[in-house]
């Protein structure tokens, strides 16, 4: 759920002589045009982590909930859910306390025996034996393990074990799929631990490299050299299919925050990412420009107005330095691909952890939306347009027995066409509820427009 594009400041300083616009504020009732399709209650096995697959192979999207321990990320139980909320299985014990998480987890839902069904994976993390944990404090990384990580994969229909692998001990932060070996498929791995190592696993489960630096929060993936294998881009370095080091920057004890590779309409590759600054590369590590923000964490790139072919948006979570409280907001950025900025939008107090998602909202044909979230406690998610408009409200949504307190947990949002009918949904998921809606403006694609069952003679 992954994967972030970068983009760059105005050209020129930052500063600016006349204070930013700030942004309404939302009503928390959502938009007349949007309509609440289903709110889930998700009883004890609510999360902040949701994958989205067809699971049970009828042709409908299914939902994955992962919990886990906060502080260590283990694993601890998948639920899976049909769109109405009906549970389909459950592998694990779930707990109303395991529902956050601060960082990524390793589960995806793909067809790994490419059998015509998916299947869920997830990594069972090796034993951390020292240092010994304190039991609350985030554990990333061990001194001593014992035995390996291991990549479970499971029946998505039934949720029972089809197979497992071992994997390096760390690596048990996130994985994507790949191709590294050529065969036309994305059925390898590049697995992880949090910022310090990297590894290519071929499908059948063997070590084919191992990358050791700066890897930051997740990597991207593409074939630039047009040899029929990927490559991999973690923001300060590039590594190709058989781990070999392209070029490699010096990170100075930082990481990549948000990376992507991008072909831009020119027919050209950029390589972005943003860390405390952010940087536009070539395939061979040439800086074409780099811009300075203070911390970039969530930058996308869809196709937002019409005036270019593809426009970047971003969040600079830390304007103000060194502020992260109530009090501290994030800005909001909307650039053309050359960098320059379009427009910018403050948010209010206490949405210094705002995070974008770009949406299909009208139509795959029609322009883009960007979708805010994480605006602060109990605020709902927003909606933008291309000109800096809120355009939608959705609030989060509850079962009706749930508390003041349950109203005021955290939660995430993330855009999937479920519906099938060519425009994104909205979920809005967390570990007290989990609801969708959709947009019910007309569609400009013209379905139906002179339908004729006139079949001839």
């Amino acid at each position: 759920m992954s994967h972030w594009l970068l983009v760059v400041l105005a050209m020129g300083t930052a500063a600016t002589a006349d204070p930013p616009p700030t942004e309404p504020a939302a009503d928390l009732t959502p938009t007349s045009s949007v309509r609440l399709i289903a709110n889930i209650d998700v009883k004890d096995f609510g999360a902040e982590t949701l994958r989205i697959g067809d699971l049970n192979a009828d042709g409908e999207p299914d939902l994955l909930l992962v919990q886990c321990v906060y502080g260590s990320r283990q694993i601890t139980c998948l639920t899976a859910l049909s769109l109405r909320g009906d549970v389909l299985w459950q592998s694990g014990q779930p707990s109303a306390d395991n529902g956050r998480i601060y960082s990524d987890l390793p589960v995806q839902i793909y067809d790994w025996d490419a059998d015509g069904h998916n299947d869920v994976l997830y990594v069972r993390q090796a034993k951390y034996v020292s240092p010994a944990w304190d039991g609350k404090s985030p554990r990333e990384r061990a001194d001593e393990y014992e035995g390996p990580a291991v990549m479970v994969v499971l029946d998505g229909e039934t949720g029972r074990e089809k197979s497992h692998f071992d994997l390096p001990a760390p690596a048990d932060d996130s994985f994507l799929f790949a191709d590294l070996t050529g065969q036309g498929r994305r059925q390898d791995l590049v697995v992880k631990d949090r910022y310090w190592n990297m590894w290519g696993i071929s499908h059948e489960g063997q070590e084919l490299w191992r990358y050791t630096g700066s890897t930051g929060h997740y990597p991207a993936i593409g074939d630039v050299d047009d040899d029929g294998r990927d490559e991999v881009f973690v923001g300060f370095a590039l590594v190709d299919d058989e781990g070999k080091v392209l070029f490699q920057k010096d990170a100075a004890d930082a990481h990549q925050d948000a990376c992507w590779i991008l072909r831009a309409p020119d027919g050209k590759w950029r390589l972005l990412f943003g860390n405390s600054g952010l940087h536009c590369l070539m395939p061979d590590g040439t800086e074409l420009w780099s811009r300075e923000l203070r911390e970039a964490q969530h930058v996308v790139a869809g196709r937002f107005r019409l005036d270019s072919a593809l426009q970047l948006a971003a969040v600079d979570r830390r304007p103000v330095p060194g502020r992260r409280n109530a009090s501290a907001w994030s800005m909001l950025y909307l650039y053309d691909l050359e960098g320059r900025e379009i427009w910018r939008r403050q948010q209010e107090p206490g949405s210094w952890a705002s995070a974008i998602v770009p949406v299909h909202w009208s139509g795959s044909s029609e322009l883009d939306s960007i979708l805010v979230y994480d605006r602060g406690t109990g605020r709902p998610v927003v909606l933008y347009n291309g000109q800096g408009e809120i355009t939608d409200t959705l609030a989060m949504q509850y079962a009706p027995y749930r508390t003041e307190t349950d109203r005021q947990a955290h939660f995430c949002a993330i855009a999937a066409d479920v519906w099938g009918d060519c425009r994104d949904e909205i979920l809005i998921f967390g570990p007290r509820g989990l609801c969708i809606y959709a947009n019910t403006r007309s569609l400009l694609v013209p379905t139906l427009y002179n339908e004729t069952l006139y079949p001839g003679m």
